[in-house]
């Protein structure tokens, strides 16, 4: 399975490819942009060129490109959804551009309007990018939450029900799990016969097929703590044996992993990475 982690595109996004390149993985994810501000300026041609050149060189698959954290696609305020769509559809347009495969987005929060009027806000935000001409190239996927506060998505059956929406309007959806965020939220993962509920449950609430990446991380929070708060492989809550569990699942054996833990020094990163493999390579 291609395995990478979510790099830093400071000093220009092509050197997000050198960084991925050092740590001798296959996959990778990136902001676009700054993850915590409303600007949506374009990347320059002469940058996006040279991102998709050195991408084509090195052979990266996929390249994955995660939504900012400001973008809330079932606000209740009409003012943040309209702000928020426009930036959702800047960033797949950007994702396009760079010659992305995937767009990954949370889902934001409908606040105390309930399960239905969420649903219907973001089948509306998808079907205005539809509209717009956009995403076709890039697929997007939608991201399971944890649960926090009035967070939308930590329900596998309400992300299900968004994509089967969404292809009732034409429109490819795809699937991606956050491990912590699903054990932060309730989905048991620590051994053999849980991970294999949750991929019973995962294919019957959202769909095996449609799962197209996996956010590897451990949980700093327990089970249903509702934390969103990832930890290195096996030093959370979820454990050595739950990852052991996984990542020796027939369902997901092809589903490309990334990894989000954190980042404190350099060494993080590769640290991760050799455990992960490690559990491959003894799979």
């Amino acid at each position: 399975m291609p395995l990478g982690v979510h790099t830093s595109i400071a000093g220009g996004i092509s050197n997000s490819i050198d960084r991925i390149e050092d740590l001798g993985c296959d996959a990778m994810q990136i902001f676009a942009r700054n993850p915590r501000s409303w600007s949506s300026r374009p990347i320059p041609k002469s940058e996006v060129d040279l991102f998709r050149a050195k991408r084509l060189k090195a052979g990266i698959w996929p390249v994955a490109i995660h939504t900012t954290y400001l973008i809330n696609l079932c606000a209740p305020d009409t003012a943040v959804f309209d702000r928020s769509v426009a930036l959702f559809k800047a960033e797949l347009r950007t994702a396009e551009d760079l010659g992305a495969d995937y767009l990954v987005t949370h889902l934001g929060s409908p606040f105390d309007m309930g399960t239905d009027f969420a649903l219907k806000r973001i089948g509306s935000a998808l079907k205005e990018a539809l509209d717009s001409g956009l995403g076709k190239k890039t697929m997007i996927l939608l991201e399971n939450t944890a649960g926090s506060g009035y967070g939308f998505g930590s329900d596998l059956k309400d992300v299900g029900r968004i994509m089967d929406n969404a292809a009732l309007d034409g429109l490819d959806i795809g699937f991606c799990l956050d491990t912590c965020h699903a054990f932060a939220a309730g989905y048991p993962m620590t051994g053999p016969g849980e991970v294999a509920l949750l991929l019973e449950t995962v294919d019957r609430e959202a769909g095996l097929k449609r799962l197209k990446l996996i956010h590897l991380n451990d949980s700093k929070g327990g089970l249903n703590s509702r934390l969103d708060r990832h930890q290195h492989i096996g030093e959370g809550e979820i454990g050595l044996a739950g990852f052991k569990a996984l990542l020796a699942s027939p369902g997901v054996r092809q589903v490309p992993m990334i990894l989000e833990t954190p980042k404190k020094s350099e060494k993080d990163d590769p640290r991760n990475i050799r455990i992960v493999r490690r559990i491959l390579g003894a799979r």
